[in-house]
Formats: structure tokens, C-alpha cells, sequence
């Protein structure tokens, strides 16, 4: 356990080498916990001659030691109290910051982890729509519950100074996210990023000096982007639906599929960014995952699906939201009975919406892998490279088009 007292004390001593002008010394309490030292002066001086070195206390019977020593005795009883309840909140209590609780103040208090780590999320909050979006916020929220249900679940404690967030603890709290939280490994890895982020700022402020995420790797691994194939997509688009609920959903999974949007881009998106020209239509907005912008021209399918779906679309305010979306809980499930109904084995997902875009819609067809990017709303080229790489029709693609252009021009004459 990490709270396991091995060493505790408190002690007075008097200080000799700063005496008052009429010889008294003041006395100090002095705090050892593991080896950890802290001293402070308890407001009180005496004559040398009067203190009992043995016994830490003011020698004789008479009234003045007895309120004298009452008053050391009632610290004493503070100290002892303020230190078991420290150990009840905190895995780690170091001499200063029972001194500090001694005397009020929170000068000499160490970091927290979970301190550290509410001030950062309070942040991010503070820096929605400015400089970080709610997801990321979010993230970070959940990535500090998760590791507070660690504490309380392997140490008992809901906070630990950060000094003690060790390789140890970071690899035990690797395994907390994939058994007791059923995380998958990306995810779990994404959490611990999380986790160093906030280890190294602490390190930068200089409340750390080793890193304990030295010799730790934290790459995630490619994981396969399903996608819907031209003919799947197609079947999907001139399926007969005659529930509403479903034709809905199908309309919108689409829409997406044309566009690239995220579930939360498409149901916060407003009148105001769709952009009407004579030229056509673009939607113009931010992930709200990123803040990434996103400039995707409307074709006639998304098109076709907002005027559908919003009738009065040009009586709409610019704050009104452009298409009537579920729930994506709602959205998923149903998109599973869609499914069935086409004949598509795939588990279909909203998010196959986005990777189909990437694919079949636009890389399949030509369309630069830089534009792709820039209609995802990617920060990175690097994000939009993991779809280019499991386009193997696309390669193939590429090849015949090659070879088209260089037979004849560099034919060989075998003879």
C-alpha cells in the first residue's frame, strides 16, 4: 500500500543559535515522515535552564509550565490528527505538507496528479471553440476519471502525488484500461498519451524531474477503415425504404458518404455554412474534433438529400440546423437493419460514411490525395495517408494507367 506509515514523528526542540535579547530560545517542532524532515517555530520561548531536553517539555510543576506544555501537547494532538487524515486522501504525505496543514497554508503542499490533471481539463473547457474543441476537452475528462478509478481501485486513494507516478504505476494503469475498463489498444494507448501530456507539463513547470514514461512506447497500431465498394454504395442509394425512420437514416449515412462529415458535424450543421453561388453549393464549417476547417463542394446527391430533408431550406435562419438527425446510438442501429435489407455484410457504422468519402468517393476516382485532406478537415496529410493505404483497387488503378501510357513508348524488341 502506498500509505503504510514506516516512519513518523513529532519532536520539539529549542533553537540555541537564535536566542531573544533577554536569552530565551524559541521552540521548534520538528517533523520526520520517511525520512523526510520539516521544522517550523511553534510561537513559544524559553530559558534554556527551563527546558528538559529528555522530555521536549518545560521543566517543574508550576502553572506557567503547566499551560506551557498544555499549549505544545495541543499541537501534538493537531499534528497527529491533520497527519491520519492526510493518509486517508492522499497514497503519499510528506513532511511539508504536514506542516502545512499545521499551520493553514498551502505554500509547501506537492502536486497532485489529479490536481494537475482537473486544472488542465478546466482549461481545455475554458478553450472550447477557441483553441480546442469539446471532444478533446472531453477526452481529457475521461482520460482523468479513468485514472482516479485506478488510484481508488489499486491503491485506495483518490489522488497521489505526482512524484510517485512511476513506470510501474503507468503500466499497471495500461492494464486497469484493458481489463477493468475493457478498452481496446488504441484506445488504451490514447488515454496514456493523454497521461503523459499532462507528466510532461508537470516536468516543464518543474514539479518532476524524471519522466516515467522513459522506455515506454505509445504507438498505435493500423487498424482496418471498412468502406462501403461502389456497388455496395450504390445499393445502399436505390434501396426501396418504405419506413420513414430508416429512409431517413439511409439519406443521411449518404449524405455523409458525399461529403465526409462526422455524425457531430452533420447535426451541428447550419444553414450558415452552406454557402449557395451561382457557381453551386460548398459547406464550409470546423470539425468539431479538431477545429480542422472544411470545405467540401456540395454534389448532386448531398444536394438533393438537404432538399429533401429541408423542404424550406432557404426560409431557414442561419442558425438553423440543415438536416434532422437521431441520436448516432439510434443511427447505428439502424443503420444495421439498413444493412440487412440491402444484402451488405459489413457491420455498418456512421463512420463508414467518413472512410467511404475518403475511398470510393473521391480517391477512387481521381481525386488528389491533398484535396481529400483538405475536405476531411485533416490537420495532417499523415491522417489522410492511412486510407490511400488500403486502397488496393486503387493501386491497381494506378498501375493500368501506367502502363497505358508507357506501352508503345518504351517497348521492348525482344526479337
Amino acid at each position: 500500500m502506498l500509505n503504510e506509515r514506516s516512519s513518523y514523528s513529532l519532536a520539539y526542540y529549542i533553537s540555541r543559535t537564535r536566542p531573544k535579547k533577554n536569552g530565551q530560545c524559541p521552540v521548534y517542532l520538528k517533523i520526520t515522515i520517511n525520512g523526510d524532515k520539516a521544522s517550523f517555530p511553534v510561537k513559544r520561548h524559553i530559558y534554556p535552564k527551563d527546558w528538559s531536553t529528555s522530555r521536549s517539555r518545560m521543566k517543574g510543576r508550576t502553572k506557567e509550565a503547566d499551560v506551557f506544555n498544555r499549549y505544545l501537547d495541543a499541537i501534538l494532538l493537531r499534528g497527529n490528527n491533520l497527519y491520519n487524515d492526510l493518509l486517508m486522501n492522499h497514497a503519499e504525505v510528506t513532511a511539508s505538507m504536514l506542516k502545512d496543514a499545521i499551520l493553514g497554508t498551502n505554500d509547501a503542499r506537492p502536486k497532485t496528479i489529479i490536481n494537475v490533471w482537473e486544472a488542465h481539463c478546466e482549461r481545455l473547457t475554458s478553450l472550447i471553440g477557441k483553441e480546442t474543441s469539446y471532444a478533446n476537452a472531453q477526452k481529457y475528462r475521461t482520460g482523468m476519471n479513468h485514472f482516479q478509478a485506478f488510484l481508488k481501485k489499486k491503491y485506495r486513494v483518490g489522488d497521489v502525488s505526482i512524484k510517485r507516478v512511476d513506470h510501474n504505476m503507468i503500466k499497471s494503469f495500461e492494464h486497469f484500461l484493458k481489463t477493468e475498463r475493457g478498452c481496446g489498444y488504441n484506445t488504451a494507448i490514447k488515454f496514456l498519451q493523454n497521461l503523459k501530456k499532462i507528466i510532461m507539463d508537470c516536468i516543464r513547470n518543474g514539479w518532476m524531474q524524471k519522466n516515467p514514461f522513459a522506455n515506454i512506447s505509445l504507438t498505435t497500431k493500423e487498424v482496418s477503415r471498412p468502406y462501403l465498394s461502389e456497388e455496395e454504395l450504390n445499393r445502399l442509394m436505390n434501396l426501396k425504404i418504405n419506413m420513414d425512420r430508416l429512409d431517413r437514416v439511409r439519406d443521411i449515412f449518404v449524405f455523409a458518404c458525399f461529403t465526409g462529415l462526422s455524425y457531430i458535424d452533420v447535426k451541428q450543421l447550419t444553414r450558415s455554412e452552406v454557402e449557395v453561388t451561382k457557381e453551386g453549393a460548398w459547406i464550409k464549417t470546423k470539425r468539431q474534433k479538431t477545429g480542422g476547417n472544411i470545405n467540401v463542394p456540395l454534389l448532386e446527391v448531398p444536394w438533393r438529400i438537404i432538399r429533401k430533408h429541408s423542404p424550406y431550406f432557404d426560409d431557414l435562419h442561419s442558425s438553423d440546423p440543415v438536416l434532422p438527425i437521431l441520436s448516432n446510438q439510434k443511427m447505428n442501429a439502424y443503420l444495421k437493419e439498413i444493412a440487412d435489407l440491402a444484402g451488405i455484410t459489413k457491420e455498418l457504422s456512421y463512420h463508414i460514411a467518413r472512410h467511404t468519402f475518403a475511398t470510393t468517393v473521391t480517391m477512387l476516382n481521381g481525386v488528389p490525395i491533398e484535396s481529400v485532406s483538405r475536405m476531411l478537415g485533416h490537420k495532417n496529410i499523415k491522417s489522410t495517408q492511412h486510407y490511400a493505404r488500403i486502397i488496393d483497387q486503387k493501386v491497381n488503378n494506378d498501375m493500368k494507367d501506367l502502363s497505358a501510357k508507357i506501352d508503345g513508348t518504351m517497348a521492348v524488341n525482344w526479337g
